[in-house]
């Protein structure tokens, strides 16, 4: 596998300053030059930020919160990202990102799961389960797949 680079950083989006002067606290992934970025849903005030250390000064209650959301991220994106590196070819900061926020294809992945479940099934009829509880069951993930497919559009 082709060796990657990788990099997690956290940084204060200092054009969207708010009127009491504290800014929106960002994380950018970049893998192989290319990065995406989201918002961490947090302010900080810039007086309170260490732009070398990508995280918050001082020992007050915010700045150790703040501290802790942006250790605990960096160390989640890294798990998924060292976990994608073992199961997929390619990886990008993109999929790293969409799969730490909980949006990498969930119907996809459940759907998958049902093929998983149904395909072990099939081996049971016969055995420990009937041909007809088979075709419940694969009638069950075709409506499953309607019912994602109506609800992601």
């Amino acid at each position: 596998m082709k060796r990657s680079t990788f990099k997690v950083l956290f940084y204060l989006k200092r054009d969207k300053q708010k009127a009491n002067g504290s800014m929106p606290l960002f994380c950018r992934i970049t893998v192989d030059g290319k990065e995406t970025r989201f918002g961490m849903k947090r302010d900080i005030h810039s007086k309170f930020w260490d732009v070398k250390a990508g995280k918050a000064l001082g020992q007050t209650g915010e700045a150790t919160e703040i501290n802790a959301l942006v250790d605990n991220t960096k160390a989640a994106i890294y798990r998924v990202y060292r976990d994608l590196r073992e199961r997929e070819s390619s990886v990008t900061a993109e999929k790293v990102k969409n799969v730490f926020l909980g949006i990498d294809g969930k119907q996809q992945n459940l759907l998958e799961m049902f093929d998983r479940h149904n395909s072990e099934r099939k081996l049971l009829i016969g055995k420990s389960i009937s041909e007809s509880t088979y075709d419940k069951y694969r009638i069950t993930r075709c409506h499953l797949a309607d019912f994602i497919n109506l609800n992601s559009g």
